[in-house]
């Protein structure tokens, strides 16, 4: 990506609507869980995704005007955009989120939270940030470190969000024992085996 005013200006505001689906994707996800903590972990991933993106809007709007293309979100933001999507689509299939149904999803939780906090990491390194800092320095007498303090913030949460989804593979975990405790057959049956 080329550190233009304006092509970080869009580059900020796709990053705050990735934010918001992304925030999206986890409600609707807690949504449907049926295990109430993580439930209440779920949740608290999505508010953290919805503060993520109301930051990058503000910093997007103390930016240059740009024309912004919302379509053109998907290349900007690469993989994490559409394991999103991809999984948006396999939750919005779902009428409820049994615990049996967590494991098999718990995967592309860890996908997501790795190449977001791959993204902001990068961010933080690149000289982009220098430009960013520069133009809401213009704006609001704030420095490079403030700017980097900002990016570093998002990126402990995404750390974070990493720890509470071992927090609740650990709970499924459980889950999955006490079931297969219940029904030997279980775990065969969930991984597809004909048990008859």
């Amino acid at each position: 990506m080329v550190a233009s005013p304006t092509n970080l200006t869009n580059y900020m505001n796709c990053l705050s609507l990735f934010e918001s689906r992304t925030a999206k994707l986890y409600l609707d996800l807690a949504d449907k869980v049926e295990l109430p903590l993580v439930k209440s972990f779920l949740m608290e991933i999505s508010l953290d995704s919805q503060k993520h993106s109301n930051l990058l809007t503000g910093i997007s709007k103390s930016m240059p005007k740009a024309d912004f293309n919302p379509k053109s979100c998907a290349e900007k933001v690469g993989e994490s955009w559409q394991i999103v999507e991809t999984y948006a689509k396999k939750v919005a299939q779902k009428e409820k989120i049994t615990a049996k149904d967590l494991p098999d999803l718990m995967q592309d939780l860890d996908a997501l939270e790795s190449s977001m906090g791959e993204e902001y990491s990068l961010l933080i390194q690149m000289n982009t940030l220098v430009v960013l800092a520069g133009e809401i320095e213009n704006s609001y007498s704030i420095s490079l470190d403030g700017v980097k303090s900002i990016f570093s913030g998002i990126l402990e949460d995404e750390e974070h969000h990493k720890e509470v989804l071992v927090l609740i593979r650990e709970i499924i975990k459980k889950k999955e024992l006490e079931m297969i405790a219940e029904d030997p057959l279980f775990e065969y049956r969930r991984i597809g085996v004909p048990t008859q």
